[in-house]
């Protein structure tokens, strides 16, 4: 079997993050990533289409660089976070005649009716999974095999997003790639699978994106998303406090902010820190204590801030989403800041974690490539498309047997005509069978 070569992306409001995998026998191994300065993205959204094409083209051609050579094809995974995510809950009966059994292709069908819909309304699903099953008003955790005597009924929960919500992106790829159709994901919804379990999601989980333009929290229970939440406070803030502080630009405020920035109010350690100021008149410097206090003061009023918002949730949505027994679990950019860890845990207590990539066995990591948040999204968004890719494939399969499977019944049918045929026209001939005797 041929090896495929496989480049994610990660396109953020501040970095855009990419990776170049080797993929065989449904295994990916990561050979080079990249992570470049976004241009193109103001305020979370795209507001200069040349500009991010340049920015993608850039780390394509990267990344490139890692392939084996006489490689002519690639394909292209992409993420970008939406603005808006919905979740809805769909019911859907099927009644019967008589007794029936209930099998899987029972359940493909009910999903491509609901999902058929949707995209009637020119809407694209991001996820969806079943969530009840009631069988002659029974609830079952899997009907399959079960028999029906009168009804079906099925509530199935759907992630969904507006039909424009990747509309700029696919005219931003129309001159980088040849492939018309480039398979696009939601970042946030790809990462909240990637740093949580099955177990994690059963019981109840939240998981919180600390992006740069803003916070996005994605609760899931039983299974399934349940709630998706945009809390329109990020790392750019903490930036602007440091860059208006120290007179200097962003792209500085965010060195300091990740090299030499630790969140804590108070720091015994006397240190110098160097920095390039706005004026260009050479290196500056700030205590390392005084650094710290204005890293400290922002983000605890973000978490802090977040936090009241979670318990609103909370309290409003006790009955719907009690989540909180799998704690929660932090990623995204923001999860980067020293010792960010121990203001979370001050404001939100010690059922805390910070985000990893959780075991999949589909996936051959390094440790510091699996540990580091910033590409977590990445593997996120390429998970997502291999299920996509084998539900696919599986659905090709089951069509080619069923189609083989009605040739050679319609070619049975047609030999039994043909011996029925010739058998009439013999007894014809020798005056049927009576005769004969």
């Amino acid at each position: 079997m041929p090896k495929n070569y496989i480049i994610g992306l990660d396109i953020g409001s501040y970095f855009t993050k990419g990776v170049l995998f080797e993929e065989e026998f449904d295994k990916y191994t990561p050979l080079a990533y990249e992570k470049i300065k976004t241009d193109g993205i103001i305020n979370g959204e795209i507001q200069d289409v040349e500009t991010i094409r340049k920015t993608i083209q850039k780390i394509i051609n990267r990344l490139q660089q890692g392939l084996p050579k006489k490689v002519k094809g690639i394909d292209i995974v992409v993420g970008y976070s939406t603005n808006s995510l919905y979740i809805t809950q769909e019911n859907f009966t099927v009644e019967y005649n008589q007794k029936t059994e209930i099998k899987e292709s029972d359940l493909k069908k009910i999903k491509n009716n609901i999902i058929s819909k949707y995209e009637d309304d020119s809407k694209l699903i991001l996820d969806s999974n079943f969530m009840k099953f009631i069988i002659d008003d029974k609830s079952v955790r899997n009907p399959i095999s079960f028999f029906a005597q009168r009804s079906l009924s099925t509530a199935l929960n759907v992630v969904w997003v507006t039909e424009n919500s990747f509309a700029l992106l696919v005219n931003v790829f129309k001159n980088i790639v040849d492939e018309s159709e480039i398979p696009f994901y939601d970042t946030t919804l790809s990462s909240a699978y990637a740093v949580t379990t099955a177990n994690d999601r059963d019981i109840g989980v939240t998981v919180i994106d600390f992006g740069y333009h803003m916070c996005r929290i994605i609760i899931f229970k039983d299974g399934i998303p349940k709630l998706y939440y945009a809390f329109p406070y990020g790392i750019k803030y903490v930036l602007k406090d440091i860059s208006n502080v120290l007179k200097t630009s962003e792209e500085e405020a965010h060195r300091l902010l990740i090299e030499e920035g630790v969140c804590l109010i108070d720091t015994k350690t006397i240190k110098k820190v160097d920095f390039e100021s706005i004026s260009g008149r050479g290196d500056s410097y700030i205590s390392q204590n005084l650094l710290n206090k204005i890293i400290f003061a922002r983000v605890r009023e973000i978490i802090s801030r977040l936090n009241g918002e979670l318990s609103k949730i909370s309290y409003e949505k006790t009955l719907e989403v009690g989540t909180w027994q799998g704690g929660i679990v932090f990623t995204g950019g923001g999860a980067e800041i020293k010792n960010i860890e121990q203001t979370i845990k001050e404001l939100m207590g010690d059922n805390f974690r910070k985000g990893v990539l959780t075991n999949n066995s589909h996936f051959e990591v390094n440790p510091e490539l699996k540990a580091n948040s910033e590409f977590i999204p990445v593997f996120g968004i390429l998970e997502r498309y291999r299920i996509d890719k084998n539900e696919r494939q599986a659905v090709e399969i089951s069509s080619k047997q069923s189609s083989k499977q009605k040739n050679n019944e319609k070619n049975r049918k047609e030999k039994n005509k043909q011996k029925g045929f010739f058998k009439n026209l013999i007894d014809k001939l020798t005056g049927g069978e009576d005769d004969a005797f």
